[in-house]
């Protein structure tokens, strides 16, 4: 394992953190100063210090949530050689990976864990773990139309579950609208194509909540870690 990745992994800071400490003459590798980043290491048996203090990887679970921008790909590695979320998260352990998806284009909360039966638990269809979203749509949807969503439409997968849409504000030209959408299903670009179905395409999609736990300011492009109650509070739905 590369040295600085190694001791990112400790959470002691992040790996461009961790490089510039080494080019610093901070880390040491059984007692010799590494003033390389990169430096091959044998986890099993070598020695690292970190300004003096011995460095142990994190071996607990991690629990954290990003706020996913546009233009990523919910997946860990892309064939098409498109950035994936795994980018804004690479100072992170690889042991890490993304709860459920969302789409090219979707913004706002994505949970990424290293906990197989966390990430179990949430994406479960019978736990019926409420998501909701801000969708701006073109057109502004009238109350038979949103009755359609709260009912269920057809999309290609199957028709939907009844959702609970409620109308928002419509820009000041009347050409789009914006609307608070909450489903418990995750049918593959399901808030789109509900749209689509209705005559209204989606502009633009972020979603602000999974359960209790709100997206909040979190800056996009950014990652914080989920408090233990959230944690608990997720298990727990």
């Amino acid at each position: 394992m590369r040295l600085e990745k190694y001791i990112a992994t400790s959470g002691i800071a992040s790996r461009r953190a961790v490089k510039k400490s080494i080019r610093a003459g901070l880390v040491t590798v059984n007692g010799e100063t590494i003033f390389v980043p990169g430096h091959p290491i044998d986890v099993e048996t070598d020695t690292v210090a970190f300004d003096g203090k011995p460095v142990k990887p994190l071996t607990e679970h991690l629990y954290l949530m990003l706020n996913k921008p546009p233009g990523y790909v919910t997946t860990r590695r892309d064939e098409r050689g498109r950035p994936t979320v795994m980018n804004l998260v690479a100072d992170l352990p690889d042991s890490i990976y993304p709860v459920g998806r969302l789409d090219l284009e979707t913004a706002g909360l994505l949970l990424f864990t290293n906990d197989g039966d966390f990430a179990y638990r949430l994406l479960h269809p019978s736990h019926e773990i409420k998501k909701i979203y801000l969708a701006w749509v073109k057109g502004i949807p009238n109350d038979t139309t949103v009755q359609r969503l709260r009912q269920g439409v057809t999309i290609p997968s199957g028709k939907t579950a009844p959702a609970k849409v409620k109308r928002l504000k419509t820009s000041q030209d009347e050409t789009s609208t914006q609307l608070e959408v909450a489903i418990h299903e995750g049918k593959k670009r399901q808030i789109r194509l509900m749209f689509k179905a209705v005559g209204h395409p989606v502009i633009r999609l972020k979603r602000t909540r999974i359960g209790n736990l709100r997206l909040g300011n979190l800056p996009q492009g950014q990652y914080r870690f989920l408090t233990a109650s959230e944690v608990t509070a997720l298990i727990e739905l």
